[in-house]
């Protein structure tokens, strides 16, 4: 089984000495899992963060086992909060209630829409609003 979507990346844990085994929402197949080899090479590491939106190609052998993703950045939201302990606080809440609630590749676009709003939403309210 062969896919492209896009997504935001919910969570990460180590696996081996340079994979990761990741959970991303996407938007047409919901949440999925599956292992990121490299994913903790200099080269991707920076751009797997919690919460930023990712190009995702996935292959599995099989629709009942752990596939692969092959990832590239769509835009990094996270690094923009980093200096923020609240706001960044309320990325992995948000991400960790996602990960807990919604059941495994089962697609809701109004959920995915909602992650995407709230970083939209965040971005704009840094932009814009003057610093105080």
């Amino acid at each position: 089984m062969n896919w492209i979507d896009e997504g935001f990346l919910i969570s990460k844990n180590r696996y081996n000495e340079n994979s990761l085994i990741a959970e991303l929402y996407t938007k047409k197949r919901g949440k999925i899992s599956g292992i990121i080899f490299g994913g903790t090479s200099k080269k991707i590491k920076n751009y797997l963060q919690i919460g930023n939106k990712l190009h995702i190609n996935y292959n599995s052998k099989n629709d009942n086992k752990i596939g692969y993703f092959k990832v590239e950045i769509i835009n990094a939201f996270s690094p923009i909060y980093f200096d923020h302990k609240q706001k960044l606080s309320c990325i992995t809440s948000a991400t960790n209630l996602v990960k807990i609630l919604t059941a495994d590749s089962q697609a809701k676009i109004k959920v995915y829409k909602i992650i995407e709003n709230l970083f939209f939403t965040a971005l704009e309210i840094k932009l814009y609003s003057p610093e105080t």
